[in-house]
């Protein structure tokens, strides 16, 4: 009898779910790798083309220095939305969430220019040099957890603690506010925060006085405290020591703007370097 046809043929096996599992992640290790190896360029383009939007900025004689800013902006939005995308795709979601606010801020000052100011300018360096930071620590944001972080806010201020809070929201962080400074430093006893934000003007005792008593404290003296001002003290205030705090912003400010600062600090707080390479 002639064989059977397909008889001298192996049977197909259909992969095991293991195999499959190794399969897929041996592909997202590939896809990481490579996200790894591209990243410092990334982070090598936008500080160039901050460098060129700082000088822009302080080169009052340059006539389209306007035309000049968009079109740096806009190519760092371009560069940055291609960061969120390939961290996306490789799963690096920590890093993706950083950016993708970043990239919100790049588009909020490209279409409204008046926001445009010192501290937005400062926001958007920070944030180049943490990025910067996390192209030689991927694999460390892995660990990260940052919807188990606790933000605290504090201003006399209700429509300012608003604004602050709703940056928060938009950083998907957790988030109680105090009006009263006495009542906040109470809180501080009873709760460890991950990120403090002080506004400098309160009555009763300021921002200032405030973060001194906070740092006081063994829980908190470490934890990112951010200073809020208003835009026309900022100049003279960054400048000058800013009294135990870690950084500042102006207000008005965009969203966006604390959003992206939070996001910085709270990762900055978790972020725990790999052992570095044997020579």
């Amino acid at each position: 009898l002639p064989p059977t046809p397909g008889a001298a043929e192996a049977e197909y096996v259909a992969p095991s779910e293991h195999t499959l599992l190794e399969v897929e992640e041996n592909f997202q290790h590939e896809l990481r790798r490579g996200f790894a190896e591209n990243f410092p360029q990334f982070i090598g383009f936008l500080r160039l083309r901050l460098q060129a939007f700082v000088k822009n900025e302080s080169d009052t004689a340059n006539l389209r220095w306007m035309e000049e800013r968009s079109a740096i902006l806009f190519d760092m939005y371009r560069k940055t939305h291609s960061l969120t995308s390939g961290a996306g795709v490789a799963g690096c979601q920590v890093i993706a969430r950083l950016s993708s606010a970043f990239e919100a801020l790049l588009t909020e000052l490209y279409e409204n220019p008046k926001s445009i100011n010192p501290s937005a300018i400062r926001t958007l360096a920070h944030t180049v040099d943490f990025l910067g930071q996390l192209a030689n620590e991927v694999d460390a944001t892995e660990s990260m957890k940052l919807g188990e972080t606790s933000v605290l806010v504090v201003d006399d201020e209700a429509l300012s603690r608003k604004a602050v809070m709703r940056g928060l929201e938009k950083a998907e962080l957790k988030a109680m506010d105090v009006a009263d400074p006495a009542a906040a430093f109470e809180q501080c006893k009873k709760q460890t925060f991950d990120l403090i934000f002080l506004d400098i003007d309160m009555p009763g005792m300021n921002g200032y006085e405030l973060c001194k008593l906070i740092r006081a404290q063994p829980q908190h003296a470490k934890t990112p405290v951010v200073f809020v001002t208003g835009l026309t003290d900022f100049g003279s205030r960054a400048k000058s020591t800013i009294s135990g705090g870690t950084d500042l912003i102006g207000k008005p400010f965009p969203i966006i703007e604390l959003a992206v600062k939070a996001l910085t600090f709270v990762m900055k707080a978790q972020l725990k370097p790999g052992p570095k390479p044997a020579k």
